[in-house]
């Protein structure tokens, strides 16, 4: 039973206390409640007890004052719970000393009610004396005027109660002993604090000297004006090799540090006050024992207490340097070695060709000149075997000049569709020979001049086509070729070389582009080759500002794809030149709009336009040319296919929304297949080619302009 009591006081001296705490509050705000708290629950009890005395005593006026001061008391309890401590704290200070100040003058200054003004007890749990010395002086100020109103509105005795002698000097002692009580209690609770905090002052010293000892940084702190060093910490011991501290702290700096070192530090002092406020760099010092070791050095002045002092942090860079020192000997064996490696392969260049170029011709011719059937295989293989070390050459060379950065794309102007329809003519009989089917797709508006490097381009796709002959024993070999996106400037172009052969594993698709690698052993043993041959590739498309790309599984085929931006040739011819050009009739009043984002072209058509006393309106894409198209009247429109922001084809969509009837012209540089039925189909009414001939031209425009107004 008495546990079952003594559990049961527990448990509300445990809520009482612990209301209002929350999660994420600091240490400090969980010890301000807790002490409010069990300020409040003290307060109650006291007025508890003073109510039953009272009741006692038949002084029930005194009472009732108890149970009203006990009602705000709850009331402060209340605002704390509630997350809201500072209005329960100024509710609770309040309600005591205006509770002294009444019952003081209800039962008269004899009763010795003011023996109890609070000041041990909110000194105590309201206020924490370390940290809220403005709040400390509130309280001591309320406290004070309290007393002095007490003192001086309150009689010594008063008859609102019937008070006689005896009871008065009951009460007095009873408040006497109270009072007593309370500073004995609170003093100790003060002591008990003082004692706290000094605990905690000493363990955040001893927190600041752990990390001031185990830092990596060998740390000085000097005297500015003097020179003396004032502390050091252990890691500085180590540095310079000495056992004490009392060997360093109270020296001077020049004891342990060169005069440049000495000089740089007091310049850092000096210029504090011109804006600089620290110092870092590489330095070298010597140690007590001679050792010599390098330091990345931090300068940094401050001061504490008017008293100026410059910190020097030193960190031991001896690894780094001695590293560095290391790396710099290994890269300088490695270029000689390069050096050496790029001799040696430009000599056996010159020294393999020679007698393999030999080899080849005399192979070729052999195979050409009369020779018996059983000759034949023995020829081929001769062949086969030659040209094969020949491309395992180029292959090292190739990698040898990408390597050195040496590898240059020329720039010359190539037909895009030409020079991938001599590429797979070039494979079309080796694919059909091994049982194959090949099949190209080609965009037909590839058909027009790009500037690349030719040689370089089609060693990429002859590696990747030769590959998927390589890997492919049944099925079908692509090569695609599109135009993604144009404009009369550039065009970005998408190569495809696609095969249905052994296929890559998933885990092998990054694996296959490093150098001297293959899928695995069996492939390297089963099918031959360096492995240098997708390495190279892909560091020539890396060239082209690309990446290689791979799609493959194991069993199923391989599709490897980049995409190049390429420039279209400016320097193709803009006109046909004709001599009756310049005869041709004169078409005043037509207005024309030029929809075109190359501007020699549009600055050319232009000309010849203006000539022939033709309106002209420019726009530099098809966004552009539908607007003007929405606000001005043309006779006719000459639009580029290919512009930026809204293609041609686009842009005659919108036009013809507006107008079904008024006569479009494709201005273009495009040829391909069904070229005019595909732009009749799509809104236009006849087709300009670039180069124009300027007759051809005038006698469109005369003729779709005339056509119109009849």
């Amino acid at each position: 039973m008495k546990q079952k009591l003594l559990y049961l006081g527990w448990s509300i001296y445990r809520d009482i206390v612990f209301s209002g705490l929350q999660e994420g509050i600091t240490k400090d705000q969980r010890k301000k409640i807790i002490g409010f708290n069990q300020f409040i629950l003290l307060a109650l009890l006291v007025n508890f007890f003073s109510v039953v005395s009272y009741f006692y005593h038949k002084l029930y006026i005194s009472a009732l004052i108890n149970i009203t001061s006990a009602y705000f008391f709850l009331l402060a309890f209340y605002f704390g719970s509630r997350r809201k401590l500072e209005t329960g704290r100024i509710i609770a200070v309040v309600n005591l000393n205006l509770y002294l100040i009444v019952i003081s003058y209800i039962e008269g200054l004899k009763a010795g009610e003011y023996l109890l003004f609070p000041y041990f007890l909110v000194l105590t749990f309201v206020v924490s004396i370390r940290r809220n010395s403005r709040e400390l002086f509130i309280v001591y100020t309320i406290t004070v005027i309290a007393s002095l109103v007490c003192l001086k509105l309150s009689p010594y005795t008063n008859t609102v109660q019937v008070i006689n002698d005896a009871l008065y000097t009951r009460l007095y002692s009873s408040n006497l002993v109270i009072s007593l009580c309370m500073t004995i209690i609170f003093s100790y609770s003060i002591l008990r604090v003082n004692k706290d905090n000094e605990v905690a002052i000493l363990q955040e010293k001893k927190f600041g000297d752990t990390i001031f000892n185990t830092s990596l940084d060998g740390v000085f702190i000097i005297y500015s004006q003097s020179g003396i060093i004032a502390s050091c910490n252990r890691r500085a011991l180590e540095l310079f090799d000495v056992q004490e501290k009392r060997e360093i702290e109270g020296s001077h700096v020049e004891n342990w540090f060169d005069e440049d070192h000495v000089r740089r530090f007091n310049a850092i002092e000096k210029s504090v006050s011109e804006g600089t406020q620290s110092w870092q760099g590489e330095l070298a010092f010597t140690t007590q024992s001679g050792r010599t070791f390098h330091g990345y050095v931090s300068v940094a002045p401050f001061s504490y207490k008017d008293i100026r002092y410059t910190k020097i942090s030193i960190l031991d860079v001896s690894h780094v340097k001695m590293t560095e020192f290391e790396l710099m000997k290994a890269k300088e064996k490695a270029e000689v070695a390069a050096k050496a490696k790029s001799r040696f392969l430009s000599n056996m260049s010159h020294e393999l060709r020679t007698p393999l170029n030999g080899i080849i011709g005399a192979s070729n011719l052999l195979v050409q000149e009369e020779h018996s059937p059983s000759q034949k295989a023995h020829l081929d293989i001769l062949k086969f075997s030659s040209e094969h070390m020949m491309m395992l050459i180029n292959d090292i060379l190739d990698y040898n000049k990408i390597e050195a950065g040496k590898l240059e794309l020329a720039e010359a102007p190539v037909n895009i569709k030409e020079f991938i329809l001599q590429l797979s003519t070039q494979f079309a009989s080796q694919i059909k020979g091994k049982g194959l089917e090949f099949k190209t797709d080609i965009d037909d508006r590839l058909n027009a001049e790009f500037i690349t490097d030719e040689t370089r381009l089609n060693q990429v796709l002859s590696n990747l086509l030769s590959n998927a002959i390589k890997f492919t024993h049944e099925g079908k070999i692509t090569l695609a070729v599109r135009k993604l996106f144009a404009s009369s400037a550039k065009a970005t172009i998408q190569f495809i070389v696609m095969d249905t052969g052994i296929g890559i594993p998933r885990n092998k698709h990054r694996e296959i582009f490093e150098t001297f690698t293959q899928a695995d052993v069996n492939t390297t043993r089963k099918y031959g080759g360096t492995g240098l041959g997708l390495a190279i590739t892909k560091k020539i498309v890396n060239k082209f500002n690309s990446d290689l790309l791979l799609e493959s599984e194991e069993g199923k085929g391989s599709a490897f794809h980049f995409t190049v931006e390429l420039k279209v040739n400016e320097s193709r011819p803009r006109y046909i030149h004709e001599e009756n050009s310049s005869q041709l009739c004169q078409l005043p009043g037509i207005r024309v709009l030029i929809a075109e984002d190359n501007p020699v072209n549009l600055a050319i058509a232009r000309r010849f336009l203006a000539k022939w006393g033709i309106q002209v309106s420019e726009a530099v894409n098809g966004r552009e040319a539908v607007e003007k198209f929405r606000k001005e009247e043309f006779d006719l429109l000459l639009i580029d296919l290919e512009m930026p922001e809204m293609d041609g084809a686009t842009a005659l969509r919108e036009i013809r929304k507006l107008n079904h009837n008024i006569p479009v012209v494709a201005f273009t540089a495009a040829v391909y297949d069904n070229m005019q039925e595909d732009l009749l189909q799509k809104g236009f009414t006849d087709f300009i080619h670039k180069p124009f001939r300027p007759v051809e031209l005038h006698t469109k425009i005369n003729y779709l302009v005339a056509a119109l107004r009849a």
